[in-house]
């Protein structure tokens, strides 16, 4: 699984937005910087934008890389997704593995491969055929994951909080302060849960452990 993603955000002194072009065919890819850097796009290679606020739409071929203050981005991936904000929302479809990093991470998308995550509040819906794994501090997780799932609650003074509603079709553990099973989730496989007191609703067959006052990060699951 992936590790924890470190993100350092540095403020652009570009006022206005430069793009580049570089290769041919399949080889062909764009990068874009600047204060606001925003394109609708359809390459066959590699795609990279940086900026304060960053749009991105259309179809990369291979990998696509975004960073900024705000990240949107409707994007069809042929290969990995990377993309770090201080708020970031994706709506798109990505062959390829994806990392995500932000303040707040809001995902309603199509995930063909694995996904990592870290973020202080994120809501992900959609589909995910891969594993998932998440760090964050108020998370709430719908739409689908057919494979494993891990969620790790951080926070300065405690281990988050987690709602789960959706579909979890492939095992997994959860750890947080304070985790939440909706009537509507669906789980197949084995759960384990960790938390200061038992939810409702738990899957026939689930662990439960009593989070204890420790740290959910120092937990092996």
């Amino acid at each position: 699984m992936h590790k924890l993603i470190l993100v350092t955000m540095t403020a652009l002194a570009v006022t206005g937005c430069t793009y580049s072009h570089h290769g041919s065919g399949d080889d062909r890819s764009v990068e874009g910087a600047g204060l606001v850097a925003s394109r609708n796009v359809d390459i066959a290679g590699d795609a990279e934008f940086a900026g304060m606020l960053v749009r991105v739409n259309g179809e990369v071929g291979r990998d696509l890389s975004m960073a900024g203050a705000s990240v949107r981005s409707d994007a069809k991936v042929g290969g990995d997704l990377e993309a770090a904000a201080a708020r970031l929302r994706f709506t798109g479809e990505v062959d390829g593995d994806a990392e995500l990093a932000g303040a707040s991470i809001d995902i309603d998308a199509t995930f063909h491969n694995n996904v990592s995550m870290a973020g202080a509040k994120i809501e992900l819906d959609g589909l995910i055929e891969g594993e998932l794994e998440i760090y964050g501090h108020n998370v709430e997780l719908k739409g689908e994951v057919l494979g494993p799932v891990k969620m790790i609650g951080e926070g300065d003074t405690e281990n988050g909080s987690l709602v789960l509603s959706g579909r979890f079709m492939g095992g997994g553990a959860f750890c947080a302060t304070e985790i939440e099973v909706e009537r509507s989730a669906e789980f197949a496989g084995e759960f384990v849960f960790v938390a200061d007191a038992e939810p409702a609703n738990l899957p026939a067959g689930a662990v439960f452990e009593a989070l204890d006052g420790r740290e959910c990060d120092r937990i092996d699951l």
